[in-house]
């Protein structure tokens, strides 16, 4: 998607948040457009392709493409699709920046393009839209799910959470990346030449407050703090230290074995139908 470098990169502890979303729980927006069992979808930067294969499953006559710029993540998708008996997939290594090097992807050919949590990752959302709108045939729709990280909420009152979210934005923001897009999707959808009156935008959450689910969320970050590629981000930037790190998964762990820990990750939606 660029050469700029992705905040998370592609530690365990980032696939395994990954590899947890599906359909249901992570663009609920889209069931209802997936109407018909001979649709076509393009699913961009699909990272391990759980949300692919779920959309496969339920286009059973369709088609699904799936591409993201990592081979890595792209062989443990085609891996998952195989052990599924999903045949009705396919993923690629690339970029929807030079989609036109992608065998079989021309304009005007999808009933759906979808991303999910993709446009907060790149230095150029606007052209990134603009060539999703390319690619979706008249009448079909393209739906795009970010967060909002400015929005955040979390329970009890913990200092090291605003250090932790103060320290994610400005890395983010460092790699001229918008770590709070979620709640603009609808205005770039606009700029990227879609109709006002065609754009469907909404707001759905994941909450995290069960012991399990405290447990899974709270010591992935835990971990992506100290040794997945936003560590190294946060260390060659001057933005944090080592000691700043730390202190961050140890404040995760503390919010883990609150009783009543409660974390709430608000999601900014759109559904955008091309009409010309």
């Amino acid at each position: 998607m660029s050469s700029n470098p992705y905040i998370h990169g592609h530690h365990a502890s980032v696939l395994r948040s990954h590899s947890w979303r599906t359909v249901e729980n992570s663009c609920p927006h889209l069931i209802t457009h997936l109407n018909n069992p001979s649709l076509k979808i393009l699913d961009v930067g699909c990272g391990p392709g759980t949300i692919s294969i779920d959309l496969a499953s339920r286009v059973p006559q369709g088609f699904v493409l799936a591409i993201d710029p990592s081979a890595e993540v792209i062989k443990k998708a085609q891996k998952m699709a195989h052990e599924k008996g999903v045949t009705n997939v396919r993923f690629e290594v690339g970029s929807i920046f030079h989609w036109d090097l992608i065998d079989s992807i021309e304009e005007d050919s999808f009933d759906i393009v979808h991303a999910h949590q993709v446009l907060q990752h790149l230095q150029d959302p606007l052209t990134a839209m603009r060539v999703m709108k390319k690619l979706t045939r008249i009448g079909g729709v393209v739906a795009v799910r970010d967060c909002d990280y400015s929005v955040m909420s979390h329970y009890p009152p913990h200092a090291g959470m605003g250090k932790w979210l103060d320290l994610y934005r400005a890395t983010a923001k460092s790699i001229h990346c918008d770590p709070d897009i979620g709640k603009r999707l609808h205005a770039i959808a606009r700029q990227a030449g879609f109709s006002r009156c065609d754009i469907h935008a909404s707001v759905s959450a994941w909450t995290f407050s069960t012991p399990d689910e405290r447990a899974w969320w709270c010591g992935l970050w835990a971990e992506r703090s100290l040794k997945s590629d936003y560590k190294t981000l946060v260390l060659e930037n001057n933005l944090g230290t080592e000691q700043d790190l730390y202190d961050i998964a140890q404040t995760w762990k503390d919010m883990e074995l609150e009783e009543d820990g409660w974390f709430a990750v608000i999601n900014g939606e759109v559904i955008a139908r091309r009409t010309c």
